[in-house]
């Protein structure tokens, strides 16, 4: 009977455990509890290679590279392709960094067992890292209870966690699985996990659904989604009949206008934080607001953002994010509104009656907008025409 990919995998991994590895690199991989010995082990000799490398050829001329050397370099990408063979076979993914992958890639077009190795014309100097990890781990596959693993395809990453997709062998759909980053903070923590609580709150059709939280690894599962906002838009504005992309801006008003009567702002709207779900075989769509990690509740203290705002579209009037309101999301809204409706990131100047919703959604002084998503609501129903849209107001 043979083992299971899991336990091939602690095998080779425990052939480590007696193998010498100096402090300084064992000290780089301590979030690394499984991985860790062996990816320190190949830190190492991978720079003792490349500095070594460096000393033979340090102009980038060629050079030779002595015969043991060679040899031994030799034997350490053997155990490198071993283990990348090993992990995916149980649903791990390993990342390298490109510097040292690209002298690992090349090295089998010139290493030679005997009398040394010439030294390629452009390889050298490598940079050979001393202060941060070379490898990390990136799931490529997950286990559901009570089936197989499944495999996960990377579909996005952002500021602080990983976005995949797999299959439910179930049901055969698409679910999308979002993962925190190994490096993550307490605080990005705390926020991850309140991300899901707040939509796991609220069961409505314009807003992404999530299904279950993994404390093991913070990650969760949610609905699959096959386009982001920009992305629908850009490839499909020209056959898109007003009347659909209407539609599309009304589905996103009434989330919006959900979140707002319950108290949330979402602060952190963007073309690629709404999203488009697609169906098989028609033309039918639906638009899910999505990404509620920086989303604020009546009830919260929460005011910074981090690194997670950039691509949002903010309101320049806002001068702290503690001081966050529903007007705040509408100067956004009337982007995404422009965007949808037009195909258009610059907003809509022209003086008819879609320009002045547009417009008075984002205008400079908070006090001028509408106050309400509601407001908006009202005024696009009567704009379900295109030649009532493009009336002079």
């Amino acid at each position: 009977m043979s083992l299971s990919p899991q336990r091939q995998l602690d095998n080779y991994l425990s052939q480590f455990a007696e193998k010498q590895v100096d402090g300084k690199y064992l000290g780089l991989y301590d979030g690394e509890r499984r991985f860790g010995r062996v990816f320190a082990w190949l830190h190492e000799q991978y720079n003792n290679a490349f500095e070594f490398m460096n000393y033979k050829a340090p102009q980038g001329v060629g050079g030779h590279f002595n015969a043991d050397p060679s040899r031994e370099l030799m034997e350490v990408n053997e155990t490198y392709s071993a283990l990348l063979r090993i992990a995916s076979k149980a649903g791990i993914r390993i990342e390298t960094k490109p510097e040292y992958q690209r002298v690992i890639d090349s090295s089998p077009g010139w290493l030679q067992p005997t009398c040394g190795s010439p030294i390629p014309e452009g390889l050298t100097p490598i940079e050979v890292e001393y202060y941060d990890t070379v490898f990390e781990t990136e799931e490529s596959g997950t286990t559901l209870a009570g089936t197989e693993q499944v495999r996960l395809q990377l579909v996005g990453e952002g500021a602080y966690a990983f976005v995949h997709k797999f299959t439910d062998p179930n049901y055969g759909i698409q679910i999308a699985r979002k993962r925190l980053k190994k490096d993550a903070d307490p605080k990005e923590v705390e926020r991850f996990r309140r991300e899901f609580d707040i939509m796991k709150r609220f069961d409505f059709p314009y807003i992404l659904k999530v299904y279950r939280y993994d404390e093991s690894d913070n990650s969760y599962t949610m609905e699959y989604c096959e386009h982001t906002l920009r992305d629908y838009i850009s490839h499909n504005i020209q056959k898109m009949s007003y009347q659909t992309r209407h539609k599309m801006a009304m589905q996103f008003l009434y989330a919006m206008n959900f979140l707002h009567r319950r108290g949330v702002c979402h602060r952190d709207l963007s073309y690629r934080n709404v999203l488009v779900h697609t169906y098989r075989g028609s033309d039918a769509f639906m638009v899910k607001v999505s990404d509620f990690g920086l989303a604020k509740e009546k009830t919260s203290d929460l005011t910074s953002t981090g690194s997670a705002m950039k691509g949002s579209i903010i309101d320049p009037a806002l001068k702290s994010f503690r001081d966050f309101k529903p007007v705040n999301d509408i100067y956004s809204i009337g982007f995404i509104l422009n965007y949808t409706l037009t195909g258009k990131e610059n907003l809509v100047t022209d003086g008819s009656r879609l320009g002045s919703i547009i417009q008075k959604c984002s205008a400079t002084n908070p006090a001028d907008r509408y106050q309400t998503v509601k407001g908006i609501i009202e005024e696009m129903k009567k704009l379900r025409d295109s030649r009532t849209a493009l009336q002079s107001a």
